[in-house]
């Protein structure tokens, strides 16, 4: 598969993960509520999937410097990079009126990224797995032992807010940076493994494999989360299944082991993680696969949705904002602008329309091109054509 039919795959995939959000923001909140599949669809794979992307941009980004042997300019770079998303997330935080925002833990993962980029890959997949299997019991313990910034009085000392502010990030908020790092982990061995298999010419053998990887997960995740649920509370009907499957909004709902097995959205448990990182890696996969299969006619067709994918921050920060003017200034006029199909399709055609403005010019999104150029800063002149020989020569 060419290069370019890979960024295609891959920035389909982030469009897809960035209108999942924008599904779960709009539809989940809608009266009548939405059928019971499209609930599983949208509350949990779609954040994940953004997570896993970040991670597989991440290897992306840092692979010149780390291929020119300049290790410390691409740790720089990355830590440059989640810098900014978290301070992205900071300043319009306050501004969202019904979304946990993402970009500050997303940041944070990022940030923290930047070290276990270096690492080999079969070192990052054992702290993978020791986040996969440990992350969920872990955020139960913190939430029942840290104080929330929720929880926290007017009258707290500025170092108390800040020490339940950290915790909220890292461990107890809704979305934990414990979690995103796992999230993020999976993506960069995706990314090295199709980057080492497009280097043997059998990237779409690796492709295959993922999927088939994905699929086992979530079969995996679903049988787990069926165990655990009766080791809970015995047979089921609807309205138990319901209660047990609810959002956790960033850790199960009991310490009890059989928690960890419940694949409810949002808690980080094992089962939780296998679902829908299997969902994400089927999507990396399919949407790889088929960016390969499509003539060349069909891929500059899709150069709008390619354009879109390849600005999920600019368009999730416009998504954030505009959700929140719908709400605020169109609830009494048009109240189906904020929650519901309409609000979602509304937010889709804008994402689109994006992306057609940026195909027409050089395909990136503003926020994109300010976090990349303030990366490339920081990271430093790269290596030049000599200083690579002579690194090896001496290396």
């Amino acid at each position: 598969m060419s290069g370019s039919e890979r960024l295609v795959g891959v920035d389909l995939a982030r469009l897809l993960a960035v209108v999942g959000m924008m599904a779960a923001h709009t539809l989940l909140a809608a009266e009548p509520p939405v059928p019971d599949g499209v609930v599983a669809l949208v509350d949990g794979p779609p954040s994940t999937l953004f997570a896993v992307l970040g991670g597989v941009s991440v290897v992306l980004a840092a692979r010149a410097r780390l291929a020119a042997g300049d290790r410390w300019g691409a740790l720089r770079s990355t830590l440059a990079r989640g810098a900014l998303v978290a301070l992205l997330g900071a300043v319009i935080g306050p501004f969202a009126a019904a979304v946990y925002v993402v970009l500050v833990p997303f940041g944070v993962a990022i940030v923290l990224a930047a070290v276990l980029v270096l690492l080999p890959s079969w070192l990052l997949a054992g702290v993978t797995t020791v986040l996969w299997l440990a992350g969920g019991s872990l955020l139960v313990a913190a939430r029942e032992r840290l104080p929330s910034a929720a929880s926290i009085g007017d009258g707290a000392a500025l170092g108390e807010r800040l020490a339940a502010t950290a915790a909220d990030v890292l461990l107890t908020g809704v979305y934990p940076v414990l979690t995103w790092v796992a999230y993020l982990l999976v993506g960069m061995l995706a990314a090295r493994t199709l980057l080492a298999a497009r280097a043997r010419g059998a990237e779409r053998r690796a492709l295959a494999v993922l999927a088939a990887v994905g699929a086992a997960l979530v079969v995996a995740g679903v049988a787990a989360s069926e165990l655990g649920m009766r080791l809970l509370a015995g047979p089921l009907d609807d309205a138990a299944r319901d209660e047990l499957l609810r959002n956790g909004y960033g850790a199960a709902q009991g310490s009890a082991t059989a928690w960890q097995l419940v694949a409810a959205p949002h808690t980080g448990t094992p089962a939780d993680m296998a679902r829908t990182v299997g969902i994400a890696l089927l999507v990396i996969a399919l949407l790889g696969l088929l960016a390969a299969a499509l003539p060349h006619p069909a891929v500059r067709a899709l150069e709008p949705l390619r354009a879109a994918g390849a600005a999920p921050l600019t368009i999730y920060v416009v998504h954030v904002l505009l959700l929140t003017a719908m709400l605020v200034l169109l609830q009494d006029a048009a109240p189906a602008l904020g929650a519901g199909w309409a609000a979602w399709a509304v937010q889709v055609v804008v994402a689109l329309a994006i992306g057609a403005v940026l195909a027409a010019g050089d395909g990136r999104g503003p926020l994109e091109r300010i976090v990349g150029r303030a990366a490339d800063r920081a990271a430093g002149d790269r290596p030049q054509p000599e200083e690579q020989a002579a690194g090896r020569a001496h290396g």
